[in-house]
């Protein structure tokens, strides 16, 4: 039993039903694809989609009985019987609770680039530099959004590739998007940001925010599952947010395994 549609959990279902093991494959979304759905939407990045069409046939093929639109529960798994589990969950986005976070406009990026919520303002904050927040600036910009970013460390990109991370660095410049690392928020209000600027405070005018500040793992079935007997196998982002290729990878490894 695989639970999560994912790609970590595509792959393992793939992997494990051609060494000859009968898989069920769990996703709660109507959709198989998990994040790669969200890293399809930014600029030119649209191929991801068809890695998401490769592993659906691929598990399709395999016979891997498929099941969308199924949230698995502690209390669902003793009824389906299986002798093993691999939790392929994935992660959440993290919000960061500012005080008065209620009286100020602001989305996550996953819902951004989702399509859940948009930016109806002339210009977005976004919270966050990492690989999220850069390919969020990215989509805005390029529907005519003025974009100011802000990251807490000292560069921007730290967890991309560098020459993908040169490529849309590149292009935010020329949109004209505002980086600004080392700068952190310490709160925000209707209309304002309040940053923490080397060794002093400032503010920046905002309409929209964007967070794009980090993923939690989602490994609350594991934990429910430590004393049940089962041989249960944690993969993907629901052991720490990681790089594609590497959920990819573990997916494979644990098919492996199994």
């Amino acid at each position: 039993m695989v639970v999560g549609g994912g790609p970590a959990g595509m792959e393992a279902a793939y992997m494990a039903a051609q060494r000859g093991h009968r898989v069920s494959l769990y996703e709660q979304e109507d959709r198989l694809g998990g994040q790669f759905h969200l890293a399809a939407q930014a600029p030119y990045k649209e191929e991801f989609l068809d890695t998401i069409r490769n592993l659906t046939q691929m598990v399709k093929q395999a016979r891997v009985d498929l099941h969308t639109g199924a949230k698995v529960t502690t209390k669902t798994i003793p009824d389906l019987r299986p002798e093993v589990v691999v939790v392929a969950t994935g992660g959440v986005p993290l919000t960061i609770p500012f005080l008065e976070l209620e009286e100020t406009r602001w989305l996550l990026a996953a819902d951004l680039l989702d399509g859940v919520a948009q930016v109806d303002t002339p210009t977005a904050f976004v919270i966050g530099g990492g690989l999220v927040g850069l390919e969020s600036a990215d989509y805005l910009a390029a529907r005519g959004v003025q974009v100011t970013l802000v990251e807490m460390l000292p560069e921007v990109g730290a967890d991309m590739d560098i020459l993908a991370k040169a490529m849309l660095l590149g292009r935010l410049k020329k949109q004209g998007v505002t980086i600004h690392p080392h700068t952190k928020v310490t709160g925000l209000t209707k209309n304002e940001a309040l940053v923490q600027l080397a060794d002093r405070t400032t503010r920046f005018p905002i309409e929209t925010v964007i967070m794009a500040v980090g993923v939690r793992p989602v490994r609350e079935l594991v934990g429910a599952l430590e004393h049940s007997g089962l041989e249960v196998h944690l993969i993907g982002d629901a052991v720490q947010p990681r790089k594609a290729l590497e959920t990819i990878w573990e997916g494979f490894t644990i098919g492996l395994k199994i």
